[in-house]
C-alpha cells in the first residue's frame, strides 16, 4: 500500500481532520491524556492540542502519568471521571 492511500484510509479517523470542527463557540472540549501512552503516542495528542488551540478551541485538559490501557483502571479512571463530571 501506498502512504497516500494509507493517509487517504486513515483520514476519516484522524481527529486532526476534524481540528476546526470541534473549535466552534458553545462546545466544551475535555480531553483526558495519558503521559505513558504507547497507543496513541503523547506527541501525537500535543500536537493535536495545540491544532484545537489555532482553531480557537479552549480544550479542558487533564494529563495523567499512565498509559493507553491503563487510564481506565483506578485511580486514573476516577480522576478521568471527576474532571468529566467538572464539565457536566
Amino acid at each position: 500500500i501506498e502512504l497516500t492511500d494509507l493517509r487517504r484510509a486513515w483520514g476519516p479517523l484522524n481527529l486532526e481532520n476534524y481540528a476546526h470542527s470541534l473549535a466552534r463557540p458553545g462546545l466544551d472540549l475535555q480531553v483526558v491524556l495519558a503521559k505513558r501512552d504507547k497507543v496513541v503516542l503523547p506527541e501525537l495528542s500535543e500536537r493535536f492540542m495545540q491544532m484545537l488551540k489555532d482553531a480557537g478551541a479552549r480544550p479542558n485538559i487533564l494529563e495523567l502519568n499512565c498509559g493507553h490501557y491503563s487510564l481506565a483502571m483506578p485511580p486514573y479512571i476516577l480522576l478521568a471521571g471527576l474532571s468529566l463530571k467538572r464539565l457536566l
